[in-house]
């Protein structure tokens, strides 16, 4: 029993007598090699609960008034985030070298 419902040629059409490629042969931008393991996403998970911390901390030193430290405080704040982001994202790719900018 033929699915055309579950095929790329909605209109009733057989995939297998199909001569032209279907249009979406090259993978997207940001396509995913793999998903991120187990161990990845704990570790950026931990990663942001230490850069809340630190953003936590940057506000009650900026409270108590010390306003150079505490924006050190944002700046490893988000070096954190920044590091937590990229170990979740392994393996997207960019822009194609054949595109226009």
């Amino acid at each position: 029993m033929p699915l055309p419902f579950m095929t790329a040629a909605r209109d009733g059409a057989s995939v297998t007598t199909a001569a032209e490629p279907l249009p979406h042969e090259e993978a997207p931008l940001g396509h995913r090699a793999h998903r991120p393991g187990s161990w990845q996403v704990g570790g950026a998970a931990l990663l942001l609960l230490l850069a809340a911390y630190l953003l936590f901390s940057a506000l009650i030193i900026v409270l108590a008034g010390s306003l150079p430290v505490g924006g050190v405080c944002v700046i490893v704040a988000a070096v954190v985030i920044a590091a937590a982001l990229r170990l979740v994202r392994p393996g997207t790719r960019g822009q194609r070298a054949d595109s226009p900018a």
